[in-house]
């Protein structure tokens, strides 16, 4: 970027292209991670995927925040989104539908307790004098590539909302 280019970026902008390479960065890290164990053998096996491999919702929330900050630097370097408004509305739909995608995702990654609840059940089975205790363990949920995408997400809506807001308010004051 030119000097005169990259002094009309905003520090807000500038959030929101940071957004997108975090939350591009976070689609290699696991976001979702499933842990089996025997407690009673010593034996644990744990698996996990990146956003890549974790359904469309993950993926796809990546792809519109790498977006957001791709039409942030676009406009900036002579793209065709010279008005402030129109940039900072298409930058805040595209975070909102990325919050929103992983939000979603969130919700529906398949849950241990809910599809193995039965082998969690065993281990509470006695026979005769010997208990079996806590013989099998299965946990699930997300990890920090859903927590580091959804930090971007939010930090991407905050910034862009904000944007909007000054840029809506100056369009409106121009007679």
């Amino acid at each position: 970027m030119a000097g005169s280019e990259a002094a009309k970026v905003t520090a807000l902008d500038w959030v929101v292209v940071a957004a997108g390479v975090l939350a591009y960065a976070s689609a290699f890290l696991p976001w979702y991670t499933l842990t089996a164990s025997v407690p009673m053998l010593g034996i644990t096996q744990s698996t996990n995927v990146n956003a890549w491999r974790a359904g469309f919702g993950a993926w796809f929330s990546v792809l519109l925040l790498v977006a957001a900050a791709g039409v942030v630097l676009a406009s900036t370097v002579g793209g065709r989104l010279r008005r402030p408004a129109s940039r900072s509305l298409i930058t805040l739909a595209l975070a909102a539908l990325a919050f929103i995608t992983i939000v979603l995702r969130w919700a529906t990654f398949p849950d241990a307790a809910g599809g193995l609840g039965r082998i969690g059940e065993l281990g509470d089975v006695q026979l005769g004098a010997f208990n079996l205790g806590n013989a099998f363990r299965v946990t699930s949920g997300a990890s920090i590539g859903l927590y580091l995408g959804l930090g971007a997400a939010v930090a991407a809506l905050a910034a862009s909302s904000l944007t909007f807001r000054a840029a809506s308010r100056e369009w409106h004051s121009v007679p």
